[in-house]
């Protein structure tokens, strides 16, 4: 080592510019500025590329691993670039400076970078692993005199060079500042009797955090965010090990000083964040992290990108000219494409290629348990596939920001399945199918072409200006794969092939369902019907398929079915209210396998649940509705309530109620609901009740008689009375009680016959522009019934509609009655629906929105 000593000072990289004031960083932030402009040209080459081929999978093959190096060697290479840190990894640190100075050259310098910065944290200094502790910048047990450390995260810029024990020496001064990169300055003393270090310079190296990244879960201005995090604005980063959320940053760019310093450097309107973001979900669901060191001239920019993506089951493509992406996840099919959508010929290879069916993988992963080195894992064979290809065909599979072992061990086994899919499938459509994007899955039913209900994920898009349609590059998509590669056990998914299943169309067995009439009650509201429980087979099922119809001895089997539902494979409960009651009904159920319906399973005959007159008076109560009422509450804790009229919506007489006065003596801020029992309808001097539960103050089955007038909130000692809520009659998004509403089964049912629970089709209000449309069946969660003189009507599509001047319509924009041509139609009863989820509900023929709009600036207010 003494020889060592006396080497002349060797100066590497930026340092050559750190003598003449300038900074070390400046001649490092050249270096890879240059490499940025060159790499985001090549980015968009390689997407051009990938959306000109008919399989993406040229472009998106393997990347190649990092070239700058192994990140565990302290090493001097000008050429490597800087390093870039992702997640908690390990990091020798590459030199940028080194010298010998002091008496006799007794003390050598080494500055090492470790990322672009800001980084997290530099975690503990390690001595061939062992951590050495540092107490003021010097080394203190088996060091103690002999070395010395000073760090930075890496802000930009810096507020000062870092500094050796002695202060400045040769080549380093106090304007060599590594802005911008995160580093540290470790000095050695020589030890003249060789126990220090007997074998010469140490091996040396830090678990450090890596770089911030941007999370449009975090970002308020992200439809769906919530947060300070913004794009572009580094400060507001998070530190995240999520690949999704590298790889967006990555894409954007990293900028210091107005120079882009790393990565893609696309414009955020280049990036297609809806995909990335439920990446990110699907990578934390799994636990998932990308971590590791890349460089930023020695790696190609798309090549990292496709290493972050990798680490997280991803890739990388472009669609619509922007960047987008794909990842391994279960999927459901959006929609389906039939011979009809077909204007060209369909290509479909008969089976996956010998050379990419293999069956046993060996990943490879960076374990810090073998000292954060690139480490084969055991072989993991499927022996289903070993036993149809005749032996054992290994793959070996590099990971470069991997460092779980089941991680390495999931994705390993994705490469595998997917590599055993049919790939290439060539789909010419129409036109009407171009809403399709790259990363969705479809069911192809083309019996030509022997796709019978077969799904695939559109893999590229091409579309043709000269045929009007666009052209879809698919891979089949087996959806019994994800539980397996994700819990590495169950049966392996056959190798998929053209050749079509036998489909099992019998009908459900006997014991897998029942039948029971009933009585429901809903808001106080009783209505029959009739209830089928159980649960379907383990067949592969698309849905359950419910009907029923009067029950008549020696009907023929197909004739007389209702619909009483599609639903989904996983229903164990359908309620069918559509019947009559005291009525016998018989109730089938079948499976919908590969686009078809399996034989019938008859039950019954059942009988409908008895609908009592008492239930028809319960009904009316629970939907009436004061008129003229006002209540107020006193600092004193007195309520106050007005005579009014009680109006029913069964024709029932109006009845006058009677005011009173009710001295309470609650303190302020106390609420009450307030209702009165009167079964029989007769009004006059009732007994005001005061409820804390507002439900306990409404009609049920338990009090078939209570009516509801609203509640009253007791105001602080020297406010004014308060006045009461609920009781108003319900104004804004209303339409007439006579309004047809589409129901889940199909039918119409007048709005002022609808009730809590009931079940309507319409549209999601935030999906009316996807390709499915966003329909579905949705619950109906409130129902108020009242009286109002701002009803408007206008033919809309050719129906004619009655509604409040607020309620909103869809006519390819929400626009509120009158604003649409409407004339007023004077006083009408009205009701004010409130549907879960969907916020929307299709009243004769035209779609409503029943609840202010829900969006990023204005969120749903009932």
């Amino acid at each position: 080592m003494a020889k060592a000593l006396r080497t002349a000072a060797f100066v590497v990289g930026a340092v050559a510019l750190a003598a003449t004031g300038v900074g070390a960083a400046v001649s490092l932030g050249a270096v890879a500025a240059s490499a940025a402009t060159a790499t985001v040209a090549t980015v968009a080459t390689v997407a051009q590329v990938g959306a000109a081929a008919l399989s993406i999978a040229a472009s998106i093959a393997q990347p190649k691993g990092s070239l700058g190096g192994n990140p565990t060697e302290f090493t001097i290479d000008k050429e490597s670039g800087i390093p870039y840190a992702i997640g908690r990894t390990y990091s020798a640190g590459k030199v940028v400076h080194r010298q010998y100075y002091g008496s006799k050259n007794s003390l050598e310098s080494w500055v090492a970078v470790h990322s672009l910065g800001p980084i997290k944290s530099l975690g503990p200094f390690q001595v061939s692993k062992a951590t050495v502790p540092f107490q003021n910048g010097a080394a203190i047990g088996t060091y103690a005199g002999y070395m010395w450390l000073d760090q930075q995260l890496g802000a930009c810029p810096e507020a000062r060079a870092l500094q050796g024990p002695q202060g400045p020496f040769p080549g380093w001064d106090p304007t060599s500042k590594l802005s911008g990169l995160a580093a540290d300055l470790w000095t050695l003393k020589f030890d003249t009797k060789g126990k220090k270090y007997p074998n010469g310079v140490p091996e040396r190296g830090r678990i450090l955090e890596g770089v911030f990244v941007y999370d449009p879960r975090l970002d308020s201005t992200y439809p769906g965010g919530s947060g300070p995090c913004r794009l572009g604005q580094e400060a507001t980063y998070v530190y995240s090990e999520s690949p999704a959320l590298h790889a967006i940053t990555w894409a954007y760019g990293r900028v210091q000083n107005g120079t882009l310093v790393a990565g893609g450097g696309m414009k955020v309107v280049g990036i297609d964040l809806a995909p990335f973001v439920e990446w990110a979900n699907v990578c934390d669901a799994n636990g998932w992290k990308a971590g590791g060191i890349v460089y930023t001239s020695a790696d190609n920019d798309w090549d990292i990108l496709k290493m972050i993506c990798q680490a997280g089951g991803a890739e990388p493509m472009p669609v619509g000219g922007q960047l987008s992406v794909t990842f391994n996840a279960p999927r459901v099919s959006i929609g389906t494409i039939t011979s009809a959508d077909i204007i060209g010929d369909v290509d479909v290879p008969g089976t996956a290629s010998r050379r990419a069916r293999r069956n046993t993988v060996i990943p490879r992963v960076r374990l810090e348990s073998h000292g954060w080195e690139v480490v084969p894992l055991n072989a993991i064979a499927i022996p289903d596939y070993v036993a149809v290809d005749g032996g054992s065909r290994p793959k070996e599979i590099t990971f470069p920001l991997v460092q779980q072992v089941d991680q390495g061990a999931q994705l390993g086994l994705y490469e595998i399945l997917n590599g055993r899919e049919l790939d290439g499938i060539l789909l010419p459509c129409k036109a009407t199918m171009i809403g399709y994007r790259p990363g969705d899955c479809l069911t192809v039913d083309i019996p030509e072409a022997a796709m019978v209900g077969r799904d695939v994920v559109v893999r590229n898009r091409e579309i043709d200006m000269a045929t009007v349609g666009v052209t879809f590059t698919c891979r089949s998509e087996t959806a019994s794969k994800h539980s397996f590669a994700l819990g590495h056990g169950g049966t392996a998914p056959p190798t998929p092939d053209l050749s079509i299943p036998e489909l099992d169309l019998s009908a459900p067995d006997a014991g897998d369902w029942t039948a029971n009439g009933a009585v429901l009650s809903a808001n106080g509201v009783s209505f029959p019907a009739v209830i089928v429980t159980g649960s379907a087979d383990d067949r592969p099922l698309a849905g359950v398929l419910f009907e029923y119809r009067p029950y008549i001895p020696d009907a023929d089997s197909d004739a007389g079915w209702s619909g009483g539902g599609l639903d989904g494979p996983g229903i164990t409960r359908k309620e069918i209210t559509s019947v009559t009651s005291d009525t016998q009904y018989e109730v089938a159920v079948r499976y919908m396998v590969g686009g078809t319906y399996s034989d019938r399973l008859v039950l019954g005959p059942v009988t409908a649940g008895v609908f009592s007159a008492s239930g028809g008076a319960q009904a009316a109560i629970a939907t009436s509705f004061p008129i003229g009422l006002t209540m107020s509450a006193a600092d004193t804790g007195a309520v106050a309530i007005s005579a009014h009229t009680r109006r029913y919506t069964d024709g029932h007489v109006d009845v006058a109620v009677n005011g009173a006065t009710i001295n309470t003596g609650l303190e302020p801020g106390a609420f009450r609901a307030i209702g009165y029992d009167d079964e029989d309808r007769e009004g006059g001097a009732v007994a005001y009740q005061l409820f804390e539960d507002d439900i306990d103050a409404r009609a049920s089955p338990d009090h078939p008689g209570r009516h509801y007038l609203g509640y009253v909130i007791i105001p602080t000692a020297g406010s004014p009375p308060s006045g009461g809520g609920g009781a108003a009659p319900p104004g804004g998004y209303c339409v007439t009680t006579d309004t047809p509403i589409l129901m889940a089964d199909g039918s119409e049912k007048p709005a002022g016959e609808i009730v809590v629970g009931d079940c309507v089709r319409t549209r999601h209000e935030l999906r009316l522009n996807d390709v499915a449309g966003g329909w579905g069946i949705f619950p109906v969660e409130a129902v108020e019934i009242a009286e109002s003189e701002d009803v408007w009507e206008a033919e809309v599509g050719g129906r004619m509609l009655r509604a409040t001047g607020e309620h909103l319509v869809y006519t390819g924009s929400w626009r509120p009655m009158r604003e649409i041509g409407a004339q007023l139609a004077g006083t009408h009863t009205i009701v004010k629906m409130t549907v879960t989820d969907a916020h929307t509900y299709v009243s004769n023929g035209v779609l409503s929105h029943n609840i202010k709009m829900n969006t990023p600036e204005m969120p749903n207010q009932a």
